[in-house]
This record gives structure tokens, sequence and C-alpha cells, in this order.
């Protein structure tokens, strides 16, 4: 049963000041991260570039030699690999939008519903029920206590799964900036894991020079 007068305005206001609130969200200029992918046992290092422009974005994400690029600018929604095979589209299961999607959500075209509780991991969870404006469904897992997001659960949107369903685990938050992240991110379907990043470095507002997107 839902607490009474819950609403998922309250549910969403309460995790975004987990993570540090609006304002802090909105004096984020770019992001850049770096750490480890773990695919399918095949790990590998990778640097995210994320800077936006005017409601759009442009992101890419490399370890040195291939990688991916989202070019919002071009309407472009899923990742295409700028080298090598095993790349794998991986940007398509990592948080690519620079401001959390839940600021301003209604705004920006969006739906949320509360659909109930469930436990995640042990921990008792409010689920919203969240409609993108492209007419994507996810379901969002916010934990009744901390607000902190413990799951996402999405069709995949990497070519090579299918759309199976994936469920995604948010952990080790930390704050950086004023803001706090989860620097693991762990993707499962049908309960084998499938993609596990490892973030080391996260950095927002720093300078990224052009030539870091030259393919």
């Amino acid at each position: 049963m839902l607490a009474s007068g819950q609403s998922a305005d309250e549910v969403i206001n309460r995790y975004i000041e987990f993570t540090g609130g609006v304002r802090a969200w909105k004096k984020i200029s770019t992001v850049i991260s770096s750490g480890e992918y773990n695919y399918g046992g095949l790990p590998f290092p990778f640097t995210k570039l994320i800077v936006p422009f005017d409601s759009k974005f442009y992101a890419q994400g490399y370890d040195g030699k291939q990688g991916w690029k989202i070019d919002a600018f071009k309407n472009e929604t899923k990742a295409t690999l700028t080298t090598g095979k095993e790349a794998r589209a991986l940007a398509n299961e990592a948080d690519v939008e620079l401001e959390n999607p839940f600021i301003d959500y209604v705004r920006k075209g969006h739906q949320a519903t509360v659909t109930g509780k469930d436990t995640v991991q042990g921990n008792m969870c409010n689920i919203i029920r969240f409609v993108r404006k492209s007419g994507e469904i996810e379901q969002y897992y916010f934990d009744t206590k901390t607000s902190e997001l413990r799951m996402k659960v999405a069709p995949s949107k990497n070519a090579e799964l299918k759309e199976a369903v994936l469920h995604i685990y948010y952990q080790d938050y930390r704050t950086v900036g004023g803001i706090k992240i989860p620097f693991v991110t762990r993707c499962e379907s049908e309960g084998q894991i499938i993609l596990t990043i490892s973030s080391k470095d996260v950095a927002f507002n720093k300078p990224i020079e052009d030539k870091e997107f030259q393919p």
C-alpha cells in the first residue's frame, strides 16, 4: 500500500534533494568520467565526455582505441560506434544525459506515476512508472528511507540484446561537486550480469576541447 497522500512528485522531489538539489544540477555544464566497463567478463577502460547545448547534447566514450558517440544535434538516440566492434554500443546502457531526467520532468514532456512498492535487495522502494516524451516506458525504484535510486527496469536499447528487459542497479553513491551519483552501475537480464560500469573519476564543469570529440 502507498503512504497516505504520497505522490510521484513527492517521491521524485525527495530523490532530487538526496542527489543534491535542483540548484546543484543546474550548475553543471560538462561531465567527464572515467573508469572500467566489464561487458560479459571482458573488462576495458573508458572515458566518457558529455557536453550540452540548447537542450541538446553530444556524448562520447572511448577506451583509447575504439568507442561510441551519440549526437543529439542530429536527433540520434542510440550510440554509433566510432571504431571497432568491441565498443558494443555500451552507451545505450550508460547514463548519457547531462541533467538528471527527473529535473523539470513535466516541462520536458515526461510523465510519472507511483504504481506501488517492492523490495530491491532487501530495501523497500517506491515504484515510479516513467513515460518519456518519446514514448519509452521505464520503472524506477526509490528507497523509501534514503530516497536514493536503487534500480531501473527498462528494455535494452542495445541491438545485440534484442530489447531484453534490463534490471539496472545503482550502487556506491558518492558526492562530487555537491551532487551524489552512483559510482557502480550493474545491468542484469534474467539474472545474468550483462554489464558493470565502475567509475573511478568523475568531474563536473571542466573545459573540454573540441579535439576530444574527433573520431
